[in-house]
């Protein structure tokens, strides 16, 4: 979606919403949201503080710095200048309607959406303004994939999927041969994958082998550890379209270097594998009986699934985020537990469903898929989920597909 698409959801955002306007403030880059809203790349020199006011009415107020003031011309509206402290001060309480309450970004629950700093937070009540989380406000605008980023993400979710296959019959013909198998060997092939599918990332696979596989963030330093059997084995993998616009896929797969795995690891797959699975089911229900749902609805029916299984105490997670052209997104994200988000998930909506449990010092388990509302149900991303562990098998040949 462009700029001016993203700026006339959030003037529907903010009527929708009832506040009198919406309010950004940005320096240095540090509100994604704010540059999305108004179509501001990366590029664009952003040194002093620029504000802009969406009013409920539509219109645009705008407050620029004299050497940056073109940083918003490509948006219509009323603008005003400043230069010194004094200035921009004196023009704040112009803009500021004295009792009206605005929408910022100022959350005290969706890190995402808290970039206004607390000096500024108050310098602007001093002026006037009346502030509120804006949290609503950027799921409608922002929290939707338009057809042709849906149509990516499909496409890097099947790149994924296909580039763990690949990557797990590498590695098992490897161990079966005799070979040492290294978690740092096995993420280059994949960053390579990446690169030969025309995909980027914005960091490297996670690939950890045993105990290593309960850091739910591990990073081998060098080449990492060598794979021994009966491990556990995490792969945990994203990547995009290089277009602009394009959307992440990002999916978890879980292995085991054994024909078969323990009565453990099985238990605890499976228990990870229903979590997820319960997830999905929640929200079709919901859907089908066309109920909203919030992030944190779906992350404690998942959560739920895990404490009838007696694992609760083994998660150290939500379930999941949002995903877009970011791989943390802005929209709505699975989550009661860490940082609850009690927006609703609504149609174009993309996140992750990850349940995950780690016991320190032995193993971790996450399955990961990515679903979409689409047409009022969620769907999952590119190929089946994981409904086996990976595994090996008795010649060069594996068990378990992706």
């Amino acid at each position: 979606m462009t700029g001016a698409g993203r700026l006339q959801q959030a003037r529907a955002a903010v009527r929708r919403s009832g506040c009198a306007g919406w309010l950004f403030y940005n320096v240095y880059h540090r509100d994604q949201i704010a540059d999305a809203v108004f179509g501001i790349g990366p590029e664009t020199t952003n040194t002093r503080p620029w504000l802009a006011l969406i009013r409920a009415d539509g219109k645009v107020l705008k407050l620029v710095h004299d050497i940056e003031a073109g940083a918003l011309d490509h948006v219509d509206g009323t603008t005003y200048r400043y230069a010194s402290r004094a200035r921009f001060v004196e023009q704040l309480a112009r803009l500021a309607e004295r009792g009206s309450v605005l929408a910022a970004q100022c959350s005290p629950t969706v890190p995402r959406l808290a970039t206004l700093d607390h000096g500024t937070a108050r310098l602007l009540e001093q002026a006037g303004f009346t502030l509120r989380p804006p949290e609503e406000l950027v799921q409608w605008t922002l929290g939707g994939l338009s057809g042709a980023q849906l149509a990516g993400h499909d496409r890097a979710a099947q790149a994924l999927h296909r580039i763990v296959a690949d990557s797990w019959q590498r590695l098992a013909a490897a161990f079966v041969a005799g070979r040492p198998v290294r978690e740092g060997e096995v993420r280059d092939w994949m960053t390579a994958a990446f690169a030969e599918r025309g995909m980027v990332t914005d960091h490297a696979p996670i690939v950890a082998f045993g105990a290593h596989s309960a850091d739910p963030h591990y990073s081998p330093a060098d080449a990492g550890a060598a794979l021994a059997a009966g491990q556990v084995v995490q792969f945990d993998l994203w990547c995009k379209e290089p277009a602009a616009g394009s959307v992440y896929a990002d999916i978890s797969w879980i292995g085991v270097a054994a024909r078969r795995p323990t009565a453990r690891q099985q238990h605890v797959f499976e228990a990870v594998r229903a979590a997820r699975e319960r997830a999905v089911t929640f929200l079709a229900g919901a859907a089908a009986a066309d109920r909203t749902v919030s992030g944190s609805d779906v992350d404690r029916a998942c959560r739920q699934e895990l404490a009838d299984r007696g694992l609760l105490s083994a998660v150290r997670h939500r379930t999941g985020h949002s995903i877009d052209t970011d791989l943390h997104g802005s929209g709505v994200n699975l989550d009661s537990f860490e940082f609850p988000d009690e927006r609703p998930i609504t149609e174009g909506s993309c996140f992750s469903v990850e349940p995950g449990v780690y016991f320190p010092e032995e193993f971790g388990m996450r399955t990961e898929i990515d679903v979409t509302m689409r047409c009022g149900r969620p769907v999952a991303s590119g190929c089946p989920a994981q409904d086996a562990l990976l595994r090996l098998s008795s010649g060069n040949d594996t068990a378990g597909t992706a």
